[in-house]
C-alpha cells in the first residue's frame, strides 16, 4: 500500500506529515515511524505528525506525534505549528483562534503573515534552578545551559561539539532531575542579552536538531527567571538560523510566568512523495 508523505518544516524543524483520517495505518505507526524520517533525496526528518482529524467548523484539528525512534506522548512545538498549518491549508478554515489537539493535549493558535504561526501554550509545569543550570518541563523536559559557563565566545559556540557534550553529560543531568527523557539546550545571549543563539540535542532523535520549539520556550523561561534577559518578547536564533520568538504573559508585578506563546515559520518544503507501507521505503 502506498500512502503519501508530505515534507514540513518549522524555524527548520524538520517534519513528515501524513493523513491517517482514514485510518488506513491502523497500529503501524511505531514501526514505521523511523523509515517514513529516513527520507529519500532530503535530510532525515526529526518527527512525524500523523492527521487523525479535522473539523473545519469549529477550526479544530488533531495529530499525533512521533519522534523517530517511535516514542511518543511529548510536546512538540515546532511541530504542532506545522501540523496547525497543515490543517489549514488541508481543510481552508479560519486562521484565527485554531483548535488543536496534539498527542491529547489542548492548545489554541493563529496564523499570520502567511506562514508565520503563533501557538499558545499552558504554563509550564515544572521549573528548577539547579546551580548554573536550569530544569523547565514544557511539556517535554528541556535542561539549559548558559553557553558562556562552557565558552569563551560565541564563535567558539557555533563550533562547540555538542553532540559529544551530550554524549558525555547527559546521564549527569538525567541523574540529577530523576528524568531518563531529556533534551539539552546551549544557549548564548548576543547584541547586549537581547537575542539568544540556541543549539539543542534531542532525544529521540539522538542528534543536533536545526531548532526545537519547546528548547526555545523552556530557554526563554530559563532566561527570563535568571534575569538574565528581563524582555517578554524574547527572540532565539536556533541552527537553522530562521527566527522563533517567545512571548512571555507576566502578571502585573512583574515577578511571574502566566503562560507562553511561540511563534515563527511552519512551511511546506519539498513536494510530496509516496511511502510503500509494505516494504516500509520511499518509491
Amino acid at each position: 500500500m502506498l500512502i503519501e508523505v508530505q515534507h514540513w518544516s518549522g524555524a527548520g524543524n524538520r517534519f513528515v506529515i501524513i493523513d491517517n483520517r482514514q485510518n488506513k495505518i491502523n497500529n503501524q505507526l511505531n514501526t514505521l515511524v523511523t523509515s517514513l524520517c529516513q527520507r529519500k533525496d532530503l535530510p532525515d526528518a526529526e518527527g512525524l505528525l500523523v492527521l487523525l482529524e479535522i473539523d473545519r467548523n469549529k477550526s479544530s484539528c488533531n495529530y499525533d506525534f512521533y519522534n523517530p525512534d517511535g516514542s511518543t506522548g511529548l510536546m512538540c512545538g515546532n511541530g504542532a505549528r506545522c501540523a496547525v498549518q497543515h490543517a489549514v491549508l488541508t481543510e481552508n478554515f479560519d486562521k484565527n483562534q485554531i483548535q488543536l489537539i496534539l498527542n491529547n493535549h489542548f492548545y489554541t493558535a493563529e496564523i499570520f503573515d502567511n506562514d508565520r504561526v503563533a501557538l499558545r501554550l499552558p504554563l509550564y509545569k515544572e521549573l528548577r534552578l539547579i546551580d548554573s543550570w536550569t530544569y523547565v518541563n514544557v511539556g517535554s523536559h528541556h535542561v539549559i545551559i548558559d553557553a558562556r559557563d562552557i565558552v569563551q565566545s560565541i564563535e567558539e559556540f557555533n563550533r562547540f561539539d555538542l553532540i559529544k557534550f551530550a554524549n558525555e553529560k547527559l546521564n549527569f543531568y538525567r541523574n540529577k532531575i530523576g528524568i531518563n527523557y531529556l533534551n539539552l539546550n546551549i544557549a548564548y545571549p548576543i547584541k547586549d542579552q537581547s537575542i539568544i543563539q540556541l543549539r539543542t540535542y534531542e532525544n529521540g532523535v539522538f542528534d543536533e536538531t536545526q531548532a526545537c520549539g519547546t528548547g526555545a520556550v523552556s530557554t526563554a523561561i530559563a532566561f527570563w527567571t535568571r534575569n538574565i534577559i528581563r524582555n517578554t518578547k524574547i527572540e532565539l536564533i536556533p541552527k537553522s538560523q530562521r527566527l522563533l520568538t517567545v512571548h512571555l504573559e507576566i502578571d502585573d508585578q512583574g515577578e511571574n510566568i502566566l503562560g507562553m506563546i511561540l511563534e515563527g515559520d511552519a512551511r511546506q518544503d519539498a513536494p510530496p512523495s509516496q511511502f510503500d507501507v509494505t516494504a516500509m521505503i520511499y518509491q
